[in-house]
């Protein structure tokens, strides 16, 4: 069997043609392929249950059909025709397996392998490629920031997190990735390790919707696109992960925008060699951007964990930045604080479409927050500005409105910050009001 292929019993799927077949017979994604029924009209409706002659019209089609679209296999829904398999064009040896529909707020759990897989979120293409995405993903020979993420928008690569930790080489992991509303979580667990580790959270607004799911990272040496380890990934609902700030600093950006050389905060570095690890770096902090967009020439970025090695990088950090004489800043210690720092900010990046409440979830990691900024991003790209207006509109109606009435349910619960709270609960009342 050649190497982009993979057989699971009576299973074989080939990747380089994209087919999939059952016991020697070839299905079409979505299942055997069947002859298209004529439609249905009201003079073959029995007892006049029918009395209007326009039924066909209103038929639901596989492309309006609702399907279960959390707590299922990303496998499952490609058997049934709700996934498809995409070159990326950053490099043509990787790939993604991704759901056809655009979804917002959704969540990827997936078990993922050393330099040769990715979670996939948001992923959009133009019929021959995947162009634009978020990957979560884990490399081990960079030194003590093994597990990133970046994002891919106009060619150009992008990192906006980056965990502070080594892993060995080939390491299988549960990964967990999603997004909700502009903020992007990351959680990581190897499986030399019991528990999770601490989730980290971003701040992006460059991409609005896509498909989510899971991918191959052959160029860094898996040599054809099995790279999977296992198929077992599931797209599940979102939950809330958030973390609080220990340091909110500005970094000047360096790289070349590749994935290989993303742009990415210039921070401080002390190499060392480490028996079980190689090159270990023991200044690295764990670290997420603020809606960094690529034509600025610093980045904001917030921290939230220590080196692993040693105590005190954080501080480093800081006075590297300030060495350099740009911001270093206390992070706020409440909402009031937060609204206040934003908007000091914000005259410095006013390319900035992330707004006050997603800078307050991002440096507190308040749920309340969260709910908060998911509203304001439907909101505002929905009704106000609409920048990306054209992206949700390709997400469909009847899962947006499952998500606006799930998000206005939870914030209606939300017991602090009552007039917020009331405030978000409007600007979503409106939105499903309005509609889209």
């Amino acid at each position: 069997m050649s190497s982009g292929v993979v057989q699971i019993g009576d299973l074989v799927i080939d990747f380089e043609n994209r087919k999939i077949i059952c016991r020697g017979k070839e299905l079409q994604a979505g299942g055997v392929t069947r002859p298209i029924s004529p439609p249905i009209t009201s003079e073959e409706i029995e007892d006049g249950a029918v009395i209007t002659s326009k039924i066909a019209d209103r038929a639901v089609t596989r492309a309006k059909l609702e399907y279960p679209t959390e707590d299922i296999e990303i496998l499952w829904l490609y058997l049934i025709g709700k996934c498809k398999f995409m070159p990326a064009v950053w490099a043509k040896v990787d790939a993604g397996l991704y759901t056809i529909d655009a979804f917002t707020d959704k969540a990827v759990y997936h078990v993922m392998a050393d330099h040769k897989d990715w979670v996939l979120l948001r992923g959009r293409d133009d019929g021959k490629d995947l162009v634009t995405c978020y990957i979560w993903e884990s490399v081990s020979p960079r030194s003590t920031e093994d597990i990133r993420l970046l994002k891919w928008v106009d060619k150009t690569a992008t990192q906006l997190s980056s965990i502070a930790v080594d892993i060995e080489d080939g390491e299988v992991a549960d990964a967990w990735g999603q997004i909700v509303g502009s903020s992007l979580t990351l959680k990581y667990r190897g499986y030399s390790h019991d528990n999770w580790g601490s989730p980290l959270t971003a701040t992006d607004t460059d991409i609005a919707s896509g498909g989510f799911g899971i991918g191959f990272a052959s160029r860094y040496g898996s040599g054809n696109w099995m790279g999977f380890t296992s198929y077992h990934a599931v797209l599940r609902a979102p939950e809330s992960h958030g973390l609080r700030a220990l340091a909110v600093l500005e970094a000047e950006v360096v790289g070349s925008g590749t994935p290989e050389d993303p742009y990415r905060p210039d921070l401080a570095r002390q190499l060392d060699s480490h028996p079980r690890y190689g090159e270990i770096d023991k200044l690295a902090v764990t670290w997420s951007a603020f809606d960094h967009k690529h034509e600025h020439s610093t980045m904001l970025i917030m921290i939230t964990g220590d080196n692993p090695y040693q105590a005190g990088a954080i501080d480093k950090q800081k006075e590297h930045a300030s060495k350099k004489g740009l911001k270093v800043l206390s992070p706020p210690r409440d909402y009031l604080e937060a609204v206040e720092q934003y908007r000091k900010l914000k005259s410095d990046y006013p390319n900035w479409l992330a707004g006050k409440d997603n800078y307050a979830y991002q440096a507190l990691g308040h749920e309340a927050l969260e709910l908060f900024q998911v509203a304001d991003f439907y909101y505002g790209e929905l009704l106000e500005h609409k920048t990306h207006y054209q992206q949700l509109k390709q997400v469909p109606s009847w899962e947006v409105e499952r998500a606006l009435n799930r998000w206005r349910d939870r914030l209606q619960r939300v017991d602090v910050l009552h007039e917020e709270r009331n405030r978000h609960v409007e600007k979503l009342t409106e939105v499903l009001k309005k509609g889209w």
